[in-house]
């Protein structure tokens, strides 16, 4: 008898440490309610009315007992002390550790604002106690995805491939011979002077998450490409922008039942404003543009062997950006007068980026940076980085990483607000101006994230 005994126990231990590979995907409604404060520009903004509605939507992975989670909201992005909190209540009621849980946002720019501790707190009135409700509930909603997520965890295969889509997305900074700042969103280029500052990035990704028998369906899909979502406009209508048509045509296209699921890549710096022909293209194609991109590449999907989920991830100090005294002097001078005048995106931007740097200088507060990794197979990897990338860093981190294919999830596990490239601080001009860290600093984000795809790679 105890032999038989001993016998079933090894049998059920041998069993769970070969499991399946088992993809869970959900989807929870987010869409705020009418007057909740919203993101993307420098203005308050309340909601008034719903174009598509907004979710979290979530993909979790296991094997042998190991867990990862991907959730994306449809948000313009995500802060450190939100993702704390939704990680806690994710442990807590769905036992998967914390930091096995990337938590990105799509940069929609017609979604609610998230408190961010700075100036910009008081212009979009985020602490309103419509911003304060909405803010509130994200934990749970995020929480409640997770939970109906892990229930569903079927066996499934995954496949990968990458398509190209090179003709919608635009290098928003342009360089004029004979001047020394970068142009910022140009309308329309002159190209015996102008020349975009920098590349693009026209990769498609596409991971599919089919159940594991011959015929099965996709139970999920993951893909990503890199471009602000700001088609929609500074309108106070909600939209989850392109990614929403993006999903919603990959769902409707090969498989009403898959959960599709989009993460921006490296788009600190790329746009859809085409200064080529001077087109501004709509929501519509360019989710329709994206889709059938990724339609071609699901044509060619090839599988590979998923493996339980290798999860890293590394806490980065990186230095803040240092200030004169005459350069604070002004911006506290724009601050005082920033309700009543209209200085303008760029003006407003470096205002609120010196003063908050100043303030948590002041008070110690460490410029924290989140790099995050998780391996699904000796082909497939995905890197989370908590801002807005410029394509120049997240092209060299692809370029150098071990992986066949490894994507890049944006603003994800907080945000610390723009990243450019070393070589685009002396070219100044938005995204310098908004940025928190010094140069370098991202090129430094590059190199923990090359080093965690390194040990990974290696199963350590």
């Amino acid at each position: 008898m105890n032999r038989l005994l001993l016998a079933c126990c090894f049998l059920v231990v041998s069993q769970i440490h070969a499991g399946d590979f088992r993809v869970g995907a959900a989807q929870v409604d987010i869409t705020p309610k009418n007057g909740t404060p919203l993101g993307g520009y420098y203005k308050f903004r309340g909601s008034e009315g719903v174009l598509d509605p907004l979710y979290a939507k979530t993909m979790v992975f296991e094997k042998d007992g190991t867990h990862a989670v991907i959730v994306v909201l449809d948000l313009s992005g995500t802060v450190r002390p939100l993702v704390a909190e939704m990680r806690k209540v994710i442990q807590e009621q769905c036992g998967i550790e914390g930091d096995h849980v990337l938590i990105s946002g799509t940069h929609t720019h017609s979604g609610p604002q998230q408190p961010r501790g700075s100036l910009m707190d008081d212009i979009t009135k985020v602490n309103s106690p419509a911003g304060v409700s909405y803010i509130s509930a994200l934990p749970g909603l995020v929480a409640q995805s997770v939970k109906e997520a892990k229930a569903k965890l079927t066996p499934a295969k995954a496949s990968v491939a990458v398509g190209k889509e090179d003709g919608i997305s635009f290098n928003r900074r342009v360089l004029r011979e004979g001047v020394k700042e970068a142009i910022w969103q140009p309308q329309k280029l002159n190209p015996a002077t102008d020349k975009p500052a920098g590349p693009i990035d026209p990769d498609v990704g596409v991971v599919a998450f089919h159940g594991a028998g011959a015929d099965a369906a996709p139970l999920a899909s993951f893909l990503n490409f890199a471009m602000h979502p700001t088609s929609v406009g500074g309108g106070t209508k909600i939209s989850a922008d392109y990614p929403g048509v993006f999903t919603r045509l990959i769902t409707e296209r090969h498989g009403l039942g898959m959960i599709s699921v989009f993460a921006n890549g490296c788009c600190g710096n790329i746009n859809h404003g085409d200064y080529i022909t001077g087109k501004r293209r709509s929501t519509l194609e360019l989710g329709t543009a994206l889709a059938d991109a990724a339609d071609a590449a699901w044509s060619k999907l090839q599988p590979t062997t998923a493996y339980a989920p290798r999860v890293r991830s590394e806490q980065v100090t990186l230095q803040r950006r240092s200030y004169t005294p005459e350069q604070i002097a002004k911006a506290k001078d724009m601050a005082a007068n920033m309700f009543t005048k209209n200085y303008g995106t760029v003006p407003m931007a470096e205002t609120v980026c010196i003063l908050e740097t100043e303030e948590k200088k002041e008070k110690n507060i460490p410029l924290l940076a989140e790099v995050q990794v998780i391996a699904l197979s000796d082909d497939l990897a995905i890197v989370a980085l908590p801002g807005e990338i410029f394509v120049e860093l997240g092209l060299a981190l692809k370029k150098a990483s071990p992986f066949k294919t490894t994507l890049i999830a944006e603003l994800a596990n907080g945000s610390i607000g723009y990243i450019p490239n070393r070589d685009a601080y002396p070219q100044g001009n938005y995204e310098v101006v908004s940025a928190r860290n010094e140069a370098g600093s991202g090129e430094k984000l590059v190199e923990v994230a090359l080093r965690l795809l390194s040990e990974v790679k290696k199963g350590k």
